[in-house]
């Protein structure tokens, strides 16, 4: 075997291993490295369970959605991303400031890593943005993932307020105030409500309930008279004669025997009201590249699955799935309306 003389040179490599080892111990640093001299693979994303924040509380609308979506999207990221060993979502509700904490919380304290996606107010254009509520930063720079279905507002009324048509409301809002509830301050609900009422210019108070099923609970009370609210929401109540449907803010009949307000006179409120992109998932600000993609390809998938498509049928949710460049054009656009519609809600205190 050859021997090293003392005046040979050591390979550049043999004299920076003997001088790691030197410097940081031999057993730890051989301990350390990756066997066969091999990086350590990065795991599969999604390798954990996701948390999704829900604004709202529990039983809410958009509880709810978050909820019974929750195992679809789950089931489609695992398609979407062989081999990965997490994806399970994990609805975590937070709740403060109609969607101000959770907000804030995205936007600060969530990591980028694609294990933090929640939901989003489409009022929230202008709460957090232009209202007295504004945050201190821009919702803009959330990362906007997808948004899936229209919101179909209805205006329902209790049967103790002895209206049962959107012609009897009328003749009773000529003889006293109707008594509006609304679920909460500043959501996209209530700005829906003012703008309704200011267009049809509705004799009406306005009173707030802190959620939508003690609104519900108001009326059935006979402590208020009308409610706005999403009508995948009301279907219960109403087959229980506990509500009467009056009119729906759409263009179109969404069933039969429900006429819409465009046929009321007002074809100006559908596009205002409701509609689609009410409901946004989105995620902290510079979400991770490859978590996005992955996230986004799961919802393509997820719309598409036969039984979160009979889900939302049954539930009678509107599917029209918005990504990329025409969710941002839609937040664009609520920007404008809102910015239009700003010395109006003042009025009210917002």
């Amino acid at each position: 075997m050859k021997q090293v003389e003392k005046n040979e040179p050591e390979t550049m490599e043999r004299r920076d291993f003997l001088k790691l080892m030197g410097a940081m111990g031999g057993a730890s640093v051989l301990s350390s490295l990756p066997l066969n001299g091999q990086a350590a693979a990065k795991e599969i994303y999604p390798a954990q369970d996701i948390t999704f924040i829900c604004y709202s509380a529990p039983g809410g609308s958009y509880d709810l959605t978050a909820r019974s979506s929750a195992p679809f999207l789950a089931k489609a990221l695992r398609e979407v991303s062989k081999g990965a060993k997490g994806g399970n979502i994990q609805v975590k509700n937070m709740v403060g400031g109609n969607g101000a904490k959770a907000a804030y919380y995205m936007f600060n304290d969530a990591r980028p890593d694609g294990y933090t996606i929640g939901d989003l107010n489409r009022a929230s254009a202008y709460k957090f943005m232009m209202s007295q509520d504004k945050l201190p930063f821009d919702v803009r720079d959330f990362t906007y993932l997808f948004s899936l279905t229209t919101v179909n507002r209805v205006l329902i009324s209790g049967k103790r307020s002895g209206i049962t048509s959107w012609e009897s409301m009328l003749a009773k809002a000529k003889k006293e105030p109707l008594r509006w509830a609304i679920s909460s301050v500043g959501g996209s609900e209530h700005l829906d409500t003012i703008y309704v009422k200011e267009t049809v210019g509705l004799n009406a108070q306005l009173s707030n309930w802190g959620s939508t099923s003690q609104a519900e609970s108001a009326l059935i009370r006979g402590d208020a008279d009308l409610h706005l609210v999403a009508f995948d929401f009301v279907g219960g109540l109403v087959e229980a004669k506990e509500m009467n449907l009056l009119v729906s803010f759409t263009e179109h009949r969404i069933e039969p025997s429900l006429p819409c307000i465009a046929e009321k006179g007002f074809p100006q409120i559908p596009p205002n009201v409701g509609g689609i992109g009410g409901k946004i998932v989105i995620a902290p600000p510079k979400l991770d590249p490859e978590a996005k993609r992955i996230l986004i390809a799961a919802a393509r998938k997820m719309v598409v699955d036969p039984g979160y498509v009979e889900m939302c049928k049954k539930g009678g949710t509107e599917l029209t799935p918005l990504f990329g460049r025409d969710l941002d054009n839609l937040l664009e656009e609520n920007i404008k309306f809102y910015t239009k519609m700003a010395p109006v809600y003042r009025k009210y205190g917002l």
